[in-house]
């Protein structure tokens, strides 16, 4: 059975990262990465910037996201710097994202040097939080920044992770589903043409479905398997912070992004 790797932090090894990897288990789950209350917070902010001054775009969302910047590199850092009032608006120092989830990669990875990725002294967004409402899911798709990415130094990496952290859960719908497909270059005669892959791509593969995710969970993926979120169908809507995590080996160093 392909299923996920699930516990607390102290559970989790730097094996089951290597076996994320390569593709033997499709999921790491760290349940209560977050307390219910400080979700409960979070999303009382991202509702207030939401209502004040919110992204208006087909994924509503609040952050600048790399791979819709694919070839518009200083716009990319400008809108990063925008973004950071924002950020310091809805966390607070202790419940910072960033700072938690590169613990995780420090205490397994102590040889590495952990930090937000950086290019020409520009710093890279650290994550982005999506807001879906009802109706709205994300197609069949995978993420792959040394193939989507190539005008940045961040495509030169050798491993690349996606860590989701959920803030709120709907009522219905918004399942995680994982596919035992690895993305080659083969598969993109199944893209679609503004985004994501037809089922045919994974027609032939087995799926983990993940629908046990609960405010304060933290899913980490392998990315370049391809994977989609169900569609929403409770009234509340499907909150998550999402960033990638990118691995050099060659001059240990991991990095985060968004």
């Amino acid at each position: 059975m392909w299923m996920p790797k699930q516990g607390s932090c102290s559970k989790i090894t730097r094996s089951d990262f290597q076996l994320l990897i390569q593709g033997k288990i499709p999921a790491i789950i760290i349940k209560n990465f977050y307390s219910k209350n400080q979700c409960d917070e979070i999303s009382q902010k991202i509702n207030s910037i939401q209502k004040s001054d919110f992204s208006n775009t087909k994924l509503e969302h609040i952050g600048t996201f790399l791979m819709a910047h694919a070839t518009k590199r200083k716009e990319y850092f400008e809108n990063v710097k925008k973004d950071k009032k924002k950020r310091q608006e809805i966390f607070s120092t202790d419940i910072e994202p960033t700072v938690r989830i590169f613990k995780i990669f420090k205490k397994l990875f102590p040889e590495y040097e952990v930090s937000t990725a950086k290019e020409l002294k520009n710093e890279f967004s650290p994550y982005i939080i999506r807001i879906h409402k009802k109706g709205k899911s994300i197609p069949i798709h995978k993420d792959n920044v040394k193939y989507e990415g190539r005008e940045y130094k961040l495509s030169k990496i050798d491993s690349q992770l996606s860590c989701i952290l959920h803030i709120q859960e709907s009522e219905k719908g918004g399942e995680l589903i994982i596919y035992d497909k690895n993305w080659s270059m083969e598969d993109e005669k199944f893209r679609k043409i503004d985004f994501g892959y037809y089922p045919e791509i994974i027609s032939e593969s087995n799926c983990c479905r993940i629908s046990n995710l609960k405010a304060g969970d933290l899913a980490i993926i392998n990315p370049n398997y391809f994977h989609q979120v169900t569609k929403i169908e409770g009234e509340a809507p499907r909150i998550s912070l999402g960033m990638f995590i990118g691995i050099f080996k060659k001059y240990q160093q991991i990095v985060g992004w968004a």
